[in-house]
């Protein structure tokens, strides 16, 4: 079942974790093609690709600049939450990034230069 993971603030900015799945339809493939699983549409406003120079990280508590989702091409990624939950992502992981405020998350990326995409759900601000 397609699922992303999602990080969240509460109203008291304590931010967490949970598991989201995607309602989906199954597509008929081509011939040769394997079953596609289709997710429900989500607008978004453009996508970024990203190089992260974690060789030298310090991960430190930051909020989320915009909701995002963000995709982590390759290595781990540990996710952790000012409620005390961490939870190590392996390459492939998805995440929809949505506590703006609040406390905020740790993310911290295997070391090496890691790709990772972003893609925004807001509009830059005017």
């Amino acid at each position: 079942m397609p699922s992303y993971v999602e990080i969240y603030a509460d109203d008291d900015g304590t931010s967490h974790l949970r598991d989201v799945e995607v309602p989906f339809e199954v597509s008929p493939a081509e011939p040769g093609v394997a079953e596609l699983w289709v997710g429900e549409p989500v607008p978004v406003d453009r996508l970024h690709v990203l190089t992260v120079k974690a060789a030298e990280q310090s991960p430190d508590w930051h909020c989320a600049p915009r909701r995002q989702f963000v995709v982590f091409l390759d290595g781990w990624t540990r996710i952790t939450t000012s409620d005390g939950e961490s939870r190590v992502l392996p390459a492939g992981s998805v995440a929809l990034v949505v506590d703006t405020h609040g406390d905020g998350h740790v993310t911290e990326h295997e070391p090496g230069d890691r790709q990772v995409l972003v893609i925004p759900l807001d509009p830059p601000p005017a």
